[in-house]
């Protein structure tokens, strides 16, 4: 699978006393990125199964190729469509952008090191862009069985406002539903049962999280066109949250045209669902 994040120009900044990563896409590699972008989201939604993942791929790369029955095509289709539709129903743009957002920041944080090493976990919406709850959360091990996570908002900024309104509307939103969002998180201890310290651990965010303990954190992420105002775009996250500046971590993906590669990304994804249409 290609690597989005070697498509990328990566920058580092810690202007407010924490990690901030800036990151452009030269409009170049849009279809190198939108092709990455497709691969990733197939790969969370459908990767379990190898061969409807193997039929999803060879339908990408050579849709006039060999035929696919009819009932595996249903099959990818109820698989790959949320946040997409189909090209005679697209869901609206709002969706489709909010998942290559998301898609995007999950591709990044699960390979940039950003001062905390790579995750040992990371979570994002399993199925929907648009559900409700926390868009992601990365957990580290920071020690010998102690760990530090942070608690993510992704958005795409698609006004012409400034970037930080973005940002300031993603701290609210986190700052207002972050308990919620991490008690829905905490059932993942399930899932980790057989590593008792790090089930203990995801057991224990919200609380974590309410003690404004070390081990917790925030991060906003945001997706945007190239050609946006991103002045001090991330200068007041700190004023929303009761934790030390390190506590905070913030991701910017200046992705060229911002639409037109969700359209791309769209249109590789209807392509392995056998729904051809020009990118």
């Amino acid at each position: 699978m290609s690597d989005l994040s070697k498509l990328l120009a990566i920058e580092f900044h810690d202007d407010a006393g924490f990690a901030q990563l800036r990151c452009r896409l030269d409009p170049a590699n849009c279809d190198a990125a939108a092709g990455a972008l497709a691969e990733a989201i197939a790969e969370k939604r459908i990767g379990v199964n190898q061969r409807l993942h193997d039929l999803w791929l060879s339908q990408r790369l050579n849709p006039s190729g060999a035929s696919i029955k009819d009932a595996d095509l249903r099959i990818l289709e109820a698989s790959l469509l949320q946040n997409l539709g189909t090209p005679d129903q697209p869901a609206p743009d709002k969706h489709l952008h909010g998942l290559v957002a998301e898609s995007i920041w999950y591709e990044v944080v699960s390979r940039i090191d950003a001062g905390l090493g790579l995750p040992i976990r990371t979570e994002s919406h399993d199925w929907s862009a648009t559900d409700p709850g926390g868009d992601g959360l990365t957990v580290y091990m920071v020690a010998d069985h102690h760990y530090c996570f942070r608690l993510w908002e992704s958005k795409h900024h698609g006004t012409g406002t400034p970037v930080r309104d973005t940002v300031n509307q993603a701290c609210r939103q986190v700052k207002s539903q972050s308990l919620s969002y991490l008690a829905r998180f905490s059932l993942v201890a399930q899932q980790v049962a057989e590593d008792e310290p790090l089930a203990r651990f995801y057991g224990s965010l919200a609380e974590l999280w309410a003690d404004n303990d070390p081990a917790a954190g925030v991060g906003i992420s945001v997706g945007a066109r190239s050609d946006v105002d991103i002045r001090d775009c991330f200068g007041k996250v700190t004023d929303y949250f009761d934790f030390d500046p390190i506590q905070h971590q913030a991701q910017l993906h200046l992705m060229g045209d911002f639409g037109e590669l969700a359209r791309r990304v769209r249109a590789q994804l209807w392509k392995g669902c056998g729904l051809w249409t020009e990118p």
